[in-house]
């Protein structure tokens, strides 16, 4: 039904003498919404567009209302998100009498085919849907399934109840809970005794109802007060508790009663009892067909002082006009409607105008969406331009062309804020030029690297604003020497300012990635030979990774492994392992990792390590702690040792 977009608004004469409305935007639906007015009853078949039957007035549903058949209210019980149980009251007529009589009062012809039964469908908006019918039901869900009052679950429900605790229903059957849940369900006497207890109730649409949570006399939620309080005036009983203070707030309310199911699986079933339903559509087999559809809503729109006020036309005979400014037109359009901006800045908060033009018997555009002023036209997204480029801003695949260029023909003014500055600044407009395919700033406005933020400024649309890095293009990355097992390797970068944040990332031959931090790049020393991947990433250049590949030659030196080190010459040693837990007994073995084995073995500091080698004449104090080290020079550091053990 409802089809929202932005159009330009035409700019038109201000009539004089039209009432002025204060609109508060910062109002927000908490406690309650808008109740349904006017109710727009709607026929949709398969092969057509839905046909509006009737707009009823909700007078009309509350002459009609009633309780149940002994006479009292309808009584809903329910739980809710919290969760806890919830209590409702209401007032008002069943979905087949409300079919029946707009069967009485409409002219369309068909509408008197028109079925709910089985599996046809009722689908409902409320003023706080935004156009959206984001509940539907089926003759059988709603009148085909037994429904209940549980006055039994306020005194005896828990959480634990929950088969599966959610803020959604669940997908258990109520055939599922007794094949696999209810033999261990330690609740399910007391369900049980509660479900014996309960009293079958049908679904209504409430004009009048109150609801609230029964645990609790305080507000607690954004949409439901405590009722404990009332309860308790009522000796504690729940049902009729609430029958004083009804009210048609929420008209019309789906008071919807529980199932078997929703007893047993303890669904949280108080988000169905849906609130402020304006728009009805039944989706089923009949006769109705349009008698053509309902143009759509003209709207127009003047600035003077602080009023700005919209003007409304449609081009079919015999239509009603409705608006609203919370997203339901409910309001009948009979005279240009007027607001008070005083003290608004409506290019950085438009007002958001929402109309619709309906004929009874005929299908229309639903709900038309207007701002003022006019919203700019989306781009393409651009997150980034590389530095000496111009940037280019495009209008999305969605864009009109003529929406393009109504936009840009009204453009003013450009303002950037650079990266390094504290504020905007004009751009000259010579230094950007707009065509119907794009709007391009010239790279002389992007002379810094960084994030810049662009605003465009269009007569009678609100401000654009949209953000864009600019970066510089990623150097050229080598080996300052030759690559050599055992050797810490050093990269030169074209443009040094490129180590600052930058990650580098290598995957030697066995495929375990590590990461380096910017000031470590140069520390890496390769293990073994073979293939090597260093990815360099700096997110300030483009490309934002830069991928060197080095191939560690054998050349035939037979470095000493960490397990033979151990294994053949020096049995007595302990080795420890890495921070990831592993061992590494095929990576050579450093002279760092010797001096830590030979000063375990004598009762040394690992801390102290280094230096008692040292000083035992082991290692030559200038000597590279993570250089490996060959079978030769294992035996002359052990030759020391063990003559040192002897004397």
């Amino acid at each position: 039904m409802k089809r929202i977009f932005s159009i330009f608004l035409v700019i038109a004469l201000m009539i004089a003498g039209i009432s002025v409305l204060q609109i508060n935007q910062a109002d927000a639906k908490t406690l309650s919404s808008a109740k349904g007015e006017n109710i727009f009853v709607y026929a949709a078949n398969p092969d057509s567009q839905p046909v509006l039957i009737k707009v009823l007035k909700l007078d009309e549903l509350k002459a009609l209302a009633h309780g149940q058949k002994s006479g009292q209210n309808y009584y809903i019980s329910s739980t809710d998100n919290y969760p806890t149980t919830q209590y409702c009251e209401a007032r008002g007529i069943t979905v087949p009498e409300l079919l029946a009589y707009v069967k009485t009062v409409t002219n369309v012809a068909g509408a008197e085919t028109l079925t709910f039964s089985g599996g046809d469908t009722i689908r409902l908006m409320a003023t706080d849907s935004y156009g959206n019918y984001n509940r539907s039901w089926t003759y059988d869900t709603l009148y085909g399934t037994p429904r209940y009052y549980f006055e039994g679950l306020f005194g005896a429900w828990k959480t634990a109840w929950e088969v599966s605790a959610s803020d959604a229903k669940t997908a258990v059957t109520l055939t599922e809970y007794n094949s696999a849940y209810r033999d261990s369900d330690p609740f399910y006497k007391d369900k049980l005794a509660v479900f014996n207890g309960g009293v079958k109730t049908e679904p209504v649409l409430a004009t009048e109802s109150f609801s609230g949570r029964t645990t609790t006399d305080t507000l607690i939620a954004s949409t439901e007060i405590g009722i404990s309080d009332y309860i308790a005036r009522n000796g504690g009983t729940v049902a009729g508790s609430l029958k004083d203070d009804m009210t048609d707030a929420t008209a019309l309310r789906l008071a919807l009663p529980m199932t078997e199911t929703d007893l047993f699986v303890s669904n949280r079933t108080a988000f169905d009892n849906f609130k402020w339903i304006y728009n009805i559509q039944f989706v089923g087999k009949s006769s109705v067909r349009p008698l053509g559809t309902v143009a759509e809503p003209a709207v127009s729109a003047n600035v003077s002082g602080d009023t700005l006020t919209f003007t409304v036309s449609c081009g079919t005979d015999g239509a009603s006009i409705y608006y609203s400014f919370d997203g339901a037109p409910q309001i009948p359009y009979n005279a240009p409607v007027a607001v008070n901006t005083a003290g608004r800045d409506l290019a950085k908060d438009p007002v958001t105008f929402y109309v619709t033009a309906v004929r009874e018997g005929y299908s229309d555009a639903g709900i038309i969406s207007v701002k003022y002023p006019g919203l700019a036209p989306s781009f393409k997204t651009v997150y980034s331009a590389m530095s000496g480029t111009d940037v280019v801003f495009a209008p999305a695949e969605s864009v009109k062309s003529a929406d393009w260029s109504a936009w840009t023909g009204k453009l003013q003014f450009v303002t950037i804020k650079k990266p390094n500055s504290p504020g905007y600044v004009k751009v000259e407009p010579s230094k950007y030029t707009v065509t119907e395919l794009e709007f391009r700033i010239s790279s002389s406005e992007f002379t810094e690297f960084g994030a810049y933020s662009v605003i465009f400024h269009s007569a009678g649309y609100a401000d654009k604003s949209t953000s864009i890095t600019v970066k510089q293009a990623a150097p050229d990355i080598r080996l300052a020497e030759p690559a050599a097992a055992g050797e810490p390797l050093t990269f030169t970068f074209g443009d040094e300012n490129y180590r600052a944040g930058t990650a580098l990332y290598v995957t030697p031959p066995d495929g375990k990635q590590i990461m380096l931090t910017s000031a470590k790049i140069d520390t890496y020393i390769p293990e073994l030979p073979g293939d090597y991947i260093f990815s360099f990433v700096n997110n300030k250049y483009e490309p934002g990774a830069v991928e060197v590949a080095v191939t560690i030659p054998d050349g035939g030196i037979p470095f000493v492994t960490r397990g033979e080190f151990v294994e053949r010459y020096f049995p007595a040693g302990e080795l420890r392992g890495y921070e990831d837990g592993s061992l590494r007994l095929e990576s050579p073995i450093t002279l760092g990792q010797i001096a830590i084995v030979l000063s375990r073995a004598n009762g040394i500091p690992e801390t102290e390590a280094w230096g008692w080698a040292v000083k035992q004449g082991y290692f030559n104090q200038s000597a590279n702690l993570k250089a490996y080290i060959t079978q030769d020079e294992i035996t002359q550091i052990l030759e020391k040792y063990n003559a040192d053990r002897t004397t």
